[in-house]
């Protein structure tokens, strides 16, 4: 059996699919299996991975119709037989030696149950940001295990789906969450970290590609069913980290609501937002009128070009 089985849901992305497969193809630890699950593409990245890779007896294809990314996750975590399931979109990149961190983490911290590294937003070949997180500069470079995701995250995520793996195990407690639309990561990460340790390795070792068409985790929800932050709500009286958490996580959606007009999700965020968890510079723009809005994220896409990242943090 392989010590990884790395899921990667394909939908419309047959212009990187070759390039995420030959990094995972190209990592120095080579005990892993890889379950790409075609999820009702239209276009030809099912035939890509066909004419590319249909030798490879380590690759295992799955060609279903379009279920949504929580489902199609959830159909490769059943299919996988390693250990440890290590999460990847189609069109992001591994550096060579992912695994092998993921890997020394497990050995390092076995009371740990969840791993992940730094990683690279790529915005194009010559556009990419190294977006500063939460965690003190002394730290970079090593590994350590995580005491307060929830409060670790609160300016800047530590991973994304893309670099963050755990242990086969926990999936008959944490499963991603098929009714939720948009929002599913933050939904699965949330459970996993209320439950599990987390080992960290605070390297960049991961690219995640941004502002490409047709990405199944970066779509609006307009009309879609988003997570619902009330769920854990129960938890926030013990764990103040949390409710600052998703909070936050309400602001960036009810920004994206008003800019959307999407009234429907807009109240159903509000309805339990403690305003004073936010910045000062969130809630000012929290209640700036939707030109307001609209200018400043023109302006900090003008930045984004210009490899500055501007946030309201």
């Amino acid at each position: 059996m392989p010590v990884f089985s790395i899921i990667i849901p394909l939908y419309n992305k047959e212009k990187h699919i070759q390039n995420t497969i030959e990094s995972v193809l190209n990592q120095t630890f080579k005990d892993f299996e890889i379950i790409v699950v075609n999820d009702g593409s239209t276009d030809d990245s099912l035939m890509v991975v066909e004419q590319n890779f249909s030798q490879n007896s380590n690759i295992r294809l799955f060609n279903r119709k379009n279920f949504g990314l929580s489902a199609t996750r959830n159909f490769g975590i059943k299919k996988a037989k390693g250990d440890i399931i290590a999460l990847l979109d189609a069109d992001d990149f591994w550096n060579s030696n992912y695994l092998f961190s993921i890997y020394e983490l497990q050995k390092k911290f076995p009371s740990a149950d969840l791993f992940g590294t730094d990683y690279i937003e790529l915005y194009s070949k010559e556009n990419f940001l190294k977006p500063k997180k939460n965690i003190s500069k002394e730290l970079k470079n090593t590994s350590f295990l995580v005491d307060n995701y929830f409060k670790i995250s609160l300016y800047q995520p530590i991973f994304t789906s893309s670099n963050f793996a755990f242990k086969k195990s926990i999936y008959e407690i944490v499963k991603f969450n098929e009714k939720t639309q948009f929002g599913e990561d933050i939904e699965f990460f949330i459970k996993c970290n209320l439950n599990y340790k987390l080992a960290y390795c605070y390297k960049s070792l991961v690219k995640i590609q941004f502002n490409i068409p047709n990405q199944m985790t970066r779509a609006g929800f307009k009309g879609k069913t988003i997570i619902d932050f009330n769920q854990f709500e129960k938890f926030c009286t013990k764990n103040i980290s949390l409710k600052k958490y998703i909070d936050r996580y309400r602001y960036y959606f009810i920004i994206d609501c008003k800019i959307n007009r999407d009234l429907v999700n807009l109240q159903k965020l509000k309805e339990n937002l403690i305003v004073s968890n936010l910045t000062m510079k969130q809630r000012f723009l929290l209640k700036c009128p939707l030109v307001i809005i609209k200018l400043f994220k023109k302006i900090k896409i003008y930045f984004l070009r210009k490899n500055i990242r501007l946030t309201s943090y």
